[in-house]
């Protein structure tokens, strides 16, 4: 990989865990893209629960209570004596904050990365908080252009950088081609929370032409709503043709044999589910949400961008790849090369930027 880097940086990478959710994968994939470019990896998890895949040193502080934790941190961060920290963080709790902006992030170089474009997951509810937060960062890198327009407009904020997540092809374990499950299929991806809308997404695939088809849905994932979930399609029928599958380790190779992916939810910062399924070469469908999926779904090329929460028109759009196989296959095509400028190389340059800039 040719890159400008000035100097070996340390870095830590701070999280809750490493474990369930698109954000704590981001953040696995993220320290093995540093560690690429030469960095010192240190990854930081606050939560026991570890089950992705990371590269360089895992400092787990999940065994220790809430405040030994925290205590732990500070003098971590301060011993290693990191070039920067950056934090993967959902930043909830307002007081908490003001204790990672002025105790255990005190005289470290700290950048903050916003995800989602539900602010307030990121920078808390009290608008006083956020602009502090805002303030004490060294920088602060957003996913989308989306999520830099809406800093601007919510907290007059213009110095974010845009840097989108990433994927690495290469690495995802999809070795085999042969179908996993023994029907046809399209599939959903996320934690089975409210967020999500899986509720409603069923109720669209009721509607669609796919059941008839014998096209079934599956979805992947665990979460709150499982039970509830459970019961909006039991003893209806098209019982035998949803499918909640839990967790998967392994989603790629999933994701990999679907004929598409849906994206339903009802907001987004930049959905990984999307990512990786066009690099799998699997074309979307997906709700344009205000950030995110515009930046990477190209209307009728490489999937569909459905009017934000209309779901009639998300259940005509699945017909229409049911239905039309000449368009279907013309978005398996062009997926693949429509999203080649998130692969780890190009991404990697613009945090290498980022850092050089800074230092």
């Amino acid at each position: 990989m040719a890159n400008t880097q000035k100097k070996k940086f340390k870095i830590a990478l701070v999280g809750y865990k490493l474990a369930e959710g698109g954000l704590e994968r981001v953040l696995g994939s993220a320290s093995g893209m540093f560690q690429s470019l030469g960095f010192e990896v240190h990854l930081i998890v606050l939560e026991d629960k570890v089950e992705y895949s990371y590269e360089g040193k895992l400092v787990n502080f999940g065994n220790y209570s809430k405040y030994q934790k925290y205590f732990r941190l500070r003098k971590y961060l301060a011993q290693e004596k990191f070039d920067f920290v950056v934090d993967f963080r959902h930043r909830i709790n307002p007081f908490m904050e003001l204790v990672f902006a002025y105790f255990i992030y005190f005289r470290t170089k700290t950048i903050y990365t916003l995800h989602s474009n539900r602010l307030e997951t990121y920078l808390t509810d009290k608008a006083w908080v956020a602009k502090v937060l805002l303030r004490k960062a060294s920088k602060v890198v957003v996913v989308s252009k989306g999520l830099k327009e809406k800093l601007e407009t919510q907290y007059n904020f213009d110095k974010a950088t845009v840097i989108p997540n990433f994927i690495d092809v290469s690495k995802l374990p999809v070795d085999s081609d042969e179908n996993p499950l023994p029907f046809d299929y399209c599939i959903a991806v996320g934690r089975l929370v409210k967020l999500k809308q899986f509720d409603k997404l069923i109720e669209s695939y009721r509607q669609s032409v796919l059941p008839e088809k014998g096209i079934h849905l599956v979805i992947l994932g665990k979460g709150e709503e499982e039970h509830y979930l459970k019961t909006v399609f039991e003893n209806t029928p098209i019982e035998p043709f949803v499918h909640l599958l839990g967790f998967k380790e392994n989603p790629y190779f999933y994701i990999k044999n679907a004929k598409f992916l849906v994206l339903s939810s009802l907001y987004e910062g930049f959905p990984m589910a999307v990512l990786e399924s066009l690099s799998l070469g699997r074309p979307v469908i997906s709700f344009d949400c205000p950030t995110g999926p515009s930046e990477m779904i190209i209307d009728g090329e490489n999937g569909f961008l459905v009017e934000n929460q209309n779901f009639e028109a998300l259940t005509s759009k699945m017909n229409t790849f049911a239905q039309e196989a000449i368009l279907y296959r013309k978005c398996c095509d062009n997926a693949k090369a429509s999203v080649s400028q998130f692969e780890t190389n190009e991404v990697a340059q613009k945090w290498l930027q980022l850092l050089n800039d800074e230092q």
